[in-house]
């Protein structure tokens, strides 16, 4: 994602430090990232600015394969972290957790993988019971990463459980 900005601009001046946390808030704790947070001051790199179109500042924009996507939705740190974890982030695979999954997610993965294809489909139902209740951002986070790895357990202990009758 980048953000085009000039330094006199009031919006910019305003959008910068929510900015620098998304960007602090994209790699904790150095962890690597799929996801590259980056500024671009008009007034330094004009003709960067010049040859992408900018017209309006802050303008942010993102790409994905290559394409270029204007960002439109809000500027407020939880928008934008939500966008950028919904948009972005790496899902863990349980068949690559040292390459895909945080640390806390690796303890999940492997703690869930001692069990059986009932206690996952058990805890599935009751994470799913707790997704309609109002909770914190990061909470809401946390349970959406459970449940991605719960499902891929249950897929794979599903076809390991039909392979053995």
């Amino acid at each position: 994602m980048i953000k085009y900005f000039q330094p006199w601009c009031a919006h910019s001046i305003c959008v910068g430090p929510i900015w620098d946390a998304l960007a602090e808030a994209v790699n904790p704790d150095g962890d690597s990232s799929s996801v590259f947070i980056y500024d671009v001051s008009c007034a330094d790199y004009e003709d960067i600015c010049k040859e992408a179109g900018i017209l309006a500042y802050s303008t942010i924009r993102y790409y994905i394969k290559g394409t270029e996507h204007d960002c439109s939705g809000g500027l407020s740190f939880e928008t934008l972290k939500e966008f950028v974890k919904d948009n972005f982030k790496t899902k863990c695979d349980i068949h690559n957790i040292d390459g895909t999954c945080q640390e806390k997610a690796k303890r999940y993965a492997i703690k869930w993988m001692e069990k059986t294809a009932k206690e996952v489909s058990n805890e599935i139902k009751r994470l799913k019971s707790t997704t309609q209740k109002s909770m914190m951002l990061d909470l809401k986070y946390w349970l959406q990463e459970r449940m991605h790895i719960l499902s891929q357990l249950a897929n794979v202990k599903t076809n390991l459980d039909v392979k053995e009758l």
